[in-house]
């Protein structure tokens, strides 16, 4: 008697075990989470997301930091469907565009989309935010990527210095979780990365077991959606902002994770940045038949250093940058606008590229002529 009770729970260990063990054998080849990631509560039961899901403090909004881009894209409403008489923008770029700081409505997207601008052939022109807050070329050209399933019409892509660092696009959490879309890009166009090649992902990270996290997070980010329909709290603005940095050193090197080498000391060419990367993005759009409008965003002015401009960038590298892409844009092509220094040193807040609200919504309507004149181009 003694040994049969022994047995029987013996037994309904091993069955789960291998129960356990068959799970993720089938997890493993069929890999659901690729179609788990395209269903959303979003654009149906609640209302899309003007942006793409980020969130520094998930417990104070209606947010979450999601890494599969299918899945931040199918909560978006850019995943809506196409009016007839939509002519679509999409937004590519770092926190300046996804609106760091920023309500929903105060967004460069948004205060676009109020204008209400008209093509001469009357079709409505609609901006799409799809920036994300790192500064990176990689991150904009794998959210591209998929950003061309939505059938787009027209890109804007904002860029800065550091976002074209070759030594700074990888080191991100984002980016990261894209390995495979990253390695047959990396395989096909060979991009100047000094940080790739990334670690692989081990088998276990597809399995039931080592994808519980991401699976938890796609049933939290849709119960979230209901918070975020009710509220529109996406972004949770501290009551205190510490103001970004005036009084700047006069250090001669650039603010970089990883300093990136010159083939000239103290002299920047246009082969030293990730252009290469923003030409691949832009050359798809244009085999598409679309337009790309390039933009160099503005940045904070230091008028007390001689030697930066604020605490990101020196002045040689910066000023070197520009002419750069100045030389690349018109070799290559593209529309292209500089905006530098389109807003004034004291309208920006916590970082050398976040606007206020007024400024930004300013900033965004002098873009749309530029837009505008790209689209005929």
């Amino acid at each position: 008697m003694s040994e049969q009770r022994v047995i029987a729970p013996l037994r309904i260990v091993i069955k789960a075990v291998l129960l356990f063990i068959a799970l993720n054998a089938v997890y493993y080849v069929v890999q659901p989470m690729r179609l788990v990631n395209r269903l959303s509560v979003y654009n149906t039961l609640v209302p899309g997301r003007e942006r793409l899901p980020f969130a520094d403090y998930p417990d104070q909004s209606y947010n979450l930091s999601i890494l599969n881009l299918d899945q931040m894209l199918a909560s978006h409403v850019i995943a809506r469907p196409k009016a007839a008489d939509e002519f679509r923008v999409v937004m590519l770029g770092d926190s300046a565009v996804w609106g760091y700081l920023l309500e929903p409505a105060q967004t460069q997207a948004a205060c676009l989309n109020r204008l209400d601008l008209r093509l001469a052939d009357g079709r409505a022109v609609k901006f799409y935010n799809l920036g994300y807050p790192k500064l990176s070329v990689i991150k904009d050209l794998l959210i591209l990527q998929k950003a061309l399933n939505y059938q787009p019409d027209m890109i804007i892509w904002a860029t800065t210095l550091a976002s074209v660092y070759p030594s700074d696009q990888l080191d991100f959490e984002l980016i990261k979780a894209q390995y495979s879309a990253l390695a047959a890009l990396q395989e096909q166009y060979h991009f100047n990365l000094y940080q790739w090649p990334l670690a692989e992902p081990d088998w276990l990270s597809r399995t039931f077991w080592g994808q519980r996290r991401e699976i938890a997070n796609w049933l939290r980010y849709q119960i979230v959606g209901i918070g975020w329909g009710a509220t529109d709290i996406d972004h949770e603005i501290p009551k205190f902002v510490t103001p970004h940095v005036s009084n700047v050193s006069e250090s001669t090197d650039p603010l970089t994770v990883n300093m990136m080498s010159l083939r000239r000391a103290n002299q920047i060419v246009p082969e030293d940045l990730s252009f290469d990367v923003m030409k691949v993005g832009i050359d798809w759009v244009k085999d598409r038949g679309l337009s790309t409008l390039v933009v160099n965003e503005p940045i904070y002015r230091s008028s007390t250093s001689q030697a930066r401009w604020n605490m990101y960038y020196p002045k040689w590298a910066y000023d070197g940058y520009r002419e750069a892409l100045r030389v690349t844009a018109e070799a290559q092509g593209w529309a292209y606008v500089d905006k530098w220094d389109a807003v004034s040193p004291d309208l920006f807040t916590d970082t050398d590229f976040h606007l206020t609200a007024d400024a930004n919504c300013a900033y965004a309507a002098s873009l749309s002529e530029p837009i505008l004149r790209a689209v005929n181009k």
